[in-house]
């Protein structure tokens, strides 16, 4: 009954961790890559305004990089909570045994 405790104790701690962080990590990752993009927008010839569709589409990328990032996490950690399949054979094996 208890014996992926551990592990969901795991998930809770990485969950956590990651949600705590978060508030830090997208404005901070925004600035970045919006930075990142001044700078190329300077040294290019391009217009002087920054296009917001492309100011939108970072935003937009970036959470949802970090929503997949924390879903990726919890599943590879929780894929070992899954008990594995058994073929129908195994099955009765085990039931006649």
């Amino acid at each position: 009954m208890h014996e992926h405790r551990g592990l969901s104790i795991a998930i809770a701690v990485v969950a956590l961790g990651f949600l705590t962080a978060l508030p830090f990590l997208v404005p901070t990752t925004i600035w970045i890559a919006l930075t990142i993009y001044a700078i190329v927008k300077g040294a290019g010839s391009g217009p002087e305004q920054a296009d917001p569709a492309v100011v939108l589409l970072t935003i937009v990328g970036i959470v949802t990089f970090f929503t997949l990032a924390i879903a990726a996490a919890i599943a590879l950690l929780g894929r070992a909570m899954t008990p594995k399949r058994r073929r129908r054979g195994d099955a009765v094996a085990a039931l006649d045994a």
